[in-house]
């Protein structure tokens, strides 16, 4: 560990948390030697992320701060908190399970366990876009929006052309397949991928089973997503096996959201 960089990152968490802090007070909260907080601070004076009020000589952050989480979204912390579970799934069914998420009008995967899948015939790469509508987890994630933000999608993606390169179906008809997949509470989508080995050519018949996640307030945050070889699993055994599964685990990651969020708030009101 890098003794400075972790020092410095305890001094700004404190000062995220109080507002200001004197050199002093760092120095015996944190258990930092004071010489040791006055070079830090003074680096981070130098950079732009704190200044020290010539009143009360005490130090504050300033906007740049705000510049190192600018990366940073709900969708990073759903994918750190989804990771485990999704490592769960994998363990106990065996296939690749992928977190998806729709960030305007497309529709990316956050994280997936196509590595540790002794199953799974393709990996993907997180952050790969995925064709809402030539997906599972697309319309499941669509399904539990509000009609409104469906028709808005629907209507941008028909504009743009790229509904008709994903479905023959008008809005109208999608719009009353996601009544049925939301009643229903899952998505399921088939597909045919091109294999080739040594001059040969085939095509393998794949098929995902999608959940959604969403909060008790109906907000959809994603969907997690299993892909299963066709012949080897019949849509009654993956929906008797592997839907309970995926239902449960779904539950448990906005159980862990809600754990997080109320855990921030007694800190923030302890501190």
């Amino acid at each position: 560990m890098i003794r400075s960089l972790s020092n410095g990152l305890e001094i700004l968490m404190f000062l995220n948390k109080q507002d200001s802090a004197s050199a002093g007070e760092l120095s015996k909260k944190l258990g930092i030697p004071r010489a040791t907080v006055y070079r830090i601070l003074l680096t981070l004076d130098e950079k732009g992320f704190v200044y020290k009020h010539p009143d009360d000589h005490r130090y504050y952050m300033k906007p740049k701060v705000k510049a190192l989480s600018d990366g940073y979204s709900d969708d990073d912390q759903l994918a750190i908190i989804s990771r485990p579970f999704l490592l769960n799934i994998t363990k106990e069914l065996r296939w690749p399970v992928a977190l998806a998420v729709i960030s305007g009008v497309d529709l990316r995967l956050r994280d997936n366990t196509d590595k540790e899948s002794p199953l799974a015939i393709e990996n993907f790469s997180s952050g790969y876009p995925v064709p809402i509508l030539g997906s599972a987890s697309g319309p499941c994630i669509l399904a539990h929006m509000t009609l409104n933000r469906q028709r808005d999608i629907l209507n941008v993606l028909n504009d743009t052309n790229i509904l008709r390169e994903q479905t023959d179906q008008s809005v109208e008809e999608i719009l009353k397949m996601l009544e049925i997949i939301k009643e229903q509470g899952y998505s399921m989508h088939s597909r045919q991928r091109n294999k080739s080995y040594v001059g040969y050519t085939w095509t393998s018949d794949l098929t995902s089973l999608s959940v959604p996640i969403v909060r008790k307030n109906k907000h959809i945050v994603g969907a997690i997503t299993i892909r299963y070889a066709t012949p080897a699993v019949k849509k009654d055994k993956a929906l008797r096996d592997f839907l309970p599964v995926m239902v449960k685990t779904a539950s448990e990651i906005i159980e862990k959201i809600k754990a997080k969020r109320k855990s921030r708030k007694v800190k923030n009101v302890l501190n």
